[in-house]
């Protein structure tokens, strides 16, 4: 089904209900940090729509109370990680209106949600259709449906531009991943900074790349938080990377660039604006910040992980043992 038409049979199962008090967002590791985006999104934009986000095991075992049949849940999970596929039952069981989002439409997810969107993945994964891509679609829709969101269409043009932008991006940077790869290589310990709409590009640079692919140290801090105890750790060795966005979160992000340059020469800025996004209109484009932004940062892992003969493939754990 369509977003569009999914949006409106659940607005009318809504209507009949009261109308819609809240979205919330459950995942886990990587499709949290896609989804957060749209939960960025609806907290900043809905009038009348509250929102939080989850891990998937939390929601399991705290399922907040207020979740009832005039909610939506969106649930995440590229093929069906357990926790995940039960935090969709758990939402089920209260009541409320599932979106299951996941890779394969023969999934548990697919199987247990009451609606599925399933995003484009894998090696040839199509950026517009991915999962960031479409959770924020979706929420784009529900502003629209919901309370006539004025920048509606403007956000729909996006989404002819985002591949484009992602594809010159990975060309145009390729200096600075050279030089991310070359200077960082040795380094293991990292720090990774964003905030607002950016802030799930760090999470996935430190936790998902750094962490989980190359098996590097990595802290992700909000670039709002980092003057706030963390950077007292700040000297001339640790390497430090900022993830700059558009819009709103800006200014926290150029008061960290500030006392990079003052006392942190080890640093490397990741910065939306010095991408071709001229395109996507103003009201919208910092929306779609971690949509660019995570290709953009994982590209930088990947030529590290070539320099280093390591691939991002390999693992430790993850499913080869039990956990």
């Amino acid at each position: 089904m369509e977003i569009k038409n999914m949006v409106s049979e659940i607005k009318s199962k809504l209507d009949s209900r009261g109308g819609l008090k809240a979205i919330y967002f459950a995942a886990c590791g990587g499709s949290q940090a896609a989804i957060y985006p749209a939960k960025y999104l609806i907290q900043c934009e809905a009038k009348n729509i509250a929102t939080g986000i989850f891990n998937s095991s939390e929601f399991v075992n705290a399922t907040p109370a207020m979740i009832d049949d005039r909610c939506i849940c969106i649930i995440c999970s590229l093929k069906a990680t357990p926790e995940t596929v039960e935090a969709v039952k758990a939402a089920n069981e209260k009541g409320a209106i599932t979106v299951a989002m996941t890779g394969f439409a023969d999934s548990e997810m697919a199987k247990n949600g009451q609606y599925s969107i399933i995003y484009s993945n894998g090696q040839n994964q199509v950026y517009s259709k991915a999962n960031q891509a479409l959770a924020l679609k979706f929420c784009f829709e529900v502003l629209k449906q919901f309370e006539d969101f004025p920048y509606y269409d403007e956000a729909m043009q996006a989404y002819d531009y985002i591949d484009n932008i992602i594809e010159k991006g990975k060309k145009d940077i390729l200096p600075l991943a050279q030089k991310f790869a070359k200077d960082f290589k040795d380094d293991s310990v990292f720090y990774v900074l964003a905030s607002g709409p950016a802030y799930p590009a760090a999470y996935s640079m430190a936790c998902c790349h750094l962490m989980e692919m190359q098996q590097k140290h990595a802290v992700y801090l909000h670039s709002g938080e980092y003057f706030h105890g963390p950077f007292e750790t700040t000297d001339e060795t640790v390497p430090v990377i900022l993830i700059k966005s558009v819009g709103k979160t800006r200014p926290l992000d150029d008061r960290v660039e500030r006392f990079l340059k003052k006392y942190a020469p080890r640093h490397m800025i990741l910065d939306m604006q010095e991408f071709d996004i001229g395109k996507i209109d103003e009201h919208v484009v910092e929306y779609f910040a971690s949509p660019i932004l995570t290709p953009m940062e994982r590209f930088m892992v990947s030529t590290m992980a070539d320099l280093r003969g390591r691939s991002m493939d390999e693992r430790r754990y993850m499913w080869k043992v039990e956990y």
